[in-house]
């Protein structure tokens, strides 16, 4: 499949998507200020730092970078947007972490290019539903964009607990009037392109790497 398609399929689905959204489960009405805190304390240093223009675009990308990895389960995306085809990173250690590497520059690049935007943004924690208490979250956002009157981007984030850690596994988005749970989207684009190549990881990672590299063109153009 021509990289085209993965870009289109990146611009669809917005921000890189992570996570574990299959028939979700009836929600718990109960919000989690703890979760909530966490998405407002990190989504806020990652508009900050994309609107610091104190320092040069270098650092804006190395920081920037830094708060993704921090942010994001970043192992567990690139698992899950492979579906069936992950059992192939089990038997093979060293594609694994070629593909966790290639995947997660990808991953950051599409947040970036998509919250370039809204870079120096405030953004609103709306409300937060626990799907499984104390565990599974979501976190409901508005980010509004810095053109004056512009409509604000609603955001959602979905949060799983490890231990003592929050990390986000989802994001939801408004596009085109409809609200799209990124990861599934995701994960269907990649499966086609499996699909068609008779399941050859590498492949698809040579596509990505060419989609990664137009992305951070267009983003140092813009800086």
């Amino acid at each position: 499949m021509p990289a085209r398609s993965i870009s289109r399929a990146a611009f669809l689905a917005g921000l890189v998507g992570v996570g574990l959204v299959a028939g979700a489960p009836a929600a718990y009405a109960a919000r989690n200020a703890e979760a909530e805190r966490y998405v407002q304390e990190n989504a806020s240093s990652a508009l900050r730092t994309l609107g610091d223009r104190s320092i040069s675009a270098a650092q804006r990308r190395q920081t920037f970078d830094r708060l993704m990895q921090q942010f994001a389960d970043m192992p567990r995306i690139a698992n899950f947007v492979l579906g069936r085809y992950s059992g192939q990173l089990r038997a093979d250690t060293a594609l694994r972490t070629e593909w966790t590497r290639t995947f997660q520059e990808y991953a950051i690049a599409v947040y970036e290019d998509r919250l370039e935007r809204f870079s120096g943004s405030a953004i609103r924690v709306t409300g937060s539903t626990e799907r499984v208490a104390g565990r599974d979250v979501i976190v409901d956002t508005e980010i509004q964009p810095r053109t004056a009157g512009g409509r604000p981007m609603t955001v959602q984030w979905r949060l799983l607990r490890s231990g003592n850690a929050w990390k986000v596994v989802d994001v939801s988005l408004l596009m085109d009037g409809n609200q799209i749970w990124l990861a599934q989207q995701q994960q269907r684009d990649f499966l086609a392109q499996l699909d068609a190549n008779n399941g050859n990881i590498r492949a698809l990672m040579t596509e990505i790497r060419t989609v990664t590299a137009s992305m951070r063109q267009r983003i140092m153009a813009r800086s």
